[in-house]
């Protein structure tokens, strides 16, 4: 130690023995109310989270008076009273839950959803306002306090604080759709403009919304207005749509869309682009439950083309299923010709095979249905039928059977389709 050190050490009074006691003491005396004040708020806390999850107000009581400083206390107890209908005490709790947090939104949006439910709709607006100023890119805060602008009956208002909520969270924007269109008694220019649709996703999710609520060409005029270019995974589904709701000519509309068809002829008639079993539009459908039947697209030998839909049947089917069949847009009112031709191979069945067309409208009947198909033929023959179109606009050709004088009905041998034409008279 230095000359200097010394000299100052020596100048240091030492504390007296009392004051160095008295000195411990109090931190021992702090550690411990620190220790102690740690200790209720964690047992606050379980209280807390065991009152929530049991339901029991008398622990959130328990942790409220463990720490009442504590305001996430103050908010489960609030929970818990509002759940119990005790609105009263539930909005004196959120209120003390704010005066120790004032800039929590989700308080702020407790509190708001509470008084509109105990009928303070102004209590309710402010307090929700208040929400989305402390949360203005949160979707929940603006979501309800459009709701309640709504119930309020300031439509303006609500709309816009609903779009922005819808903008923040897109999985709101069918609940915005719903809103808008009972809010707005139905009407599609209204919906149109509120939901203000900017991406080809919300184009697609408000067409089908009118198309589903049977307002089918307000969807299409805002299709075309919109100009939207719908990739045909997006089709698909408007297309089903559509035909769901008997909207046959915009079903036809948006199916066609680059395919190079037109209203009344049959889409691929000699089936040179083959067939699916889960087309929903105006292509070939082949039913993939039919029993019993099997379908390919033969080349050998087709009437036309480069081959021709060969059926093949080996055992029990259902004779009125529409094994395979294709649904034709066609003018109301006008009156077609359809032409195909067919061989068969041994055909053995108490039900033999027709080809039929029959209204696409859910209460339509057949329209006209070819004689029995014979058992044997040497080569192709060609077949006709005549028929008006109804007024739906819509017709589908069908492959079924007839039915059996007794069951079961089975059926063995092959039949071959080709050079599907329809013709306007």
């Amino acid at each position: 130690m230095t000359p200097e050190q010394q000299s100052t050490s020596a100048a240091t009074p030492a504390l007296p023995l009392a004051a160095r006691l008295l000195l411990a003491f109090a931190g021992v005396c702090v550690a411990g109310w620190l220790g102690w004040t740690s200790l209720r708020v964690g047992a606050s806390r379980l209280f807390n989270d065991h009152a929530q999850r049991t339901r029991a107000p008398a622990e959130a009581e328990l942790a409220v008076r463990l720490a009442p400083a504590d305001p996430d206390a103050h908010f489960a107890r609030a929970w818990l009273l509002s759940n119990a209908g005790e609105r009263e005490g539930a909005r004196l709790a959120y209120e003390r839950a704010l005066e120790l947090r004032p800039r929590d939104h989700v308080l702020w949006l407790e509190l708001g959803k509470l008084l509109e439910r105990g009928g303070d709709t102004e209590g309710a607006l402010r307090a929700l306002g208040r929400a989305t100023e402390l949360a203005p890119h949160y979707a929940q805060p603006r979501w309800q306090l459009g709701n309640a602008l709504l119930r309020a009956g300031r439509t303006e208002a609500a709309y816009g604080e609903l779009r922005r909520a819808a903008g923040a969270d897109p999985s709101l924007y069918p609940n915005l759709l719903q809103a808008v269109w009972h809010a707005s008694g139905k009407d599609a220019s209204a919906l149109t403009r509120v939901a203000a649709p900017r991406t080809t996703e919300e184009t697609l999710a408000v067409i089908r919304f009118l198309v589903r609520e049977g307002a089918g060409a307000d969807g299409l005029r805002l299709l075309r207005e919109s100009g939207a270019a719908l990739p045909p995974e997006a089709r698909r589904p408007l297309v089903a749509d559509l035909i769901a709701a008997e909207e046959f000519a915009g079903a036809y509309e948006v199916w066609s869309e680059g395919r190079g068809a037109s209203t009344g002829s049959v889409a691929d008639g000699g089936f040179e682009a083959g067939a699916r079993t889960d087309e929903d539009g105006f292509g070939w459908r082949f039913e993939r439950d039919v029993q019993a039947i099997k379908f390919s697209l033969d080349s050998e030998a087709p009437r036309e083309g480069a081959r021709s839909l060969k059926v093949e049947y080996a055992g029990g089917s259902e004779p009125s299923a529409r094994a395979a069949s294709q649904l034709l847009a066609v003018e109301s009112g006008a009156r077609y010709r359809l032409t195909f031709s067919a061989r068969t191979k041994e055909l053995v069945t108490g039900g033999p095979p027709v080809v039929e067309v029959v209204s696409a409208a859910k209460t339509g009947g057949t329209l006209a249905a070819t004689s029995p198909l014979p058992r044997e033929t040497d080569g192709w023959r060609d077949f006709s039928l005549e028929f008006t179109a109804p007024q739906v606009g819509a017709v589908r050709v069908a492959l079924r059977r007839e039915p059996c004088a007794s069951g079961p009905c089975p059926a063995f041998g092959s039949l071959w389709l080709d050079a599907f034409e329809l013709r306007r008279l």
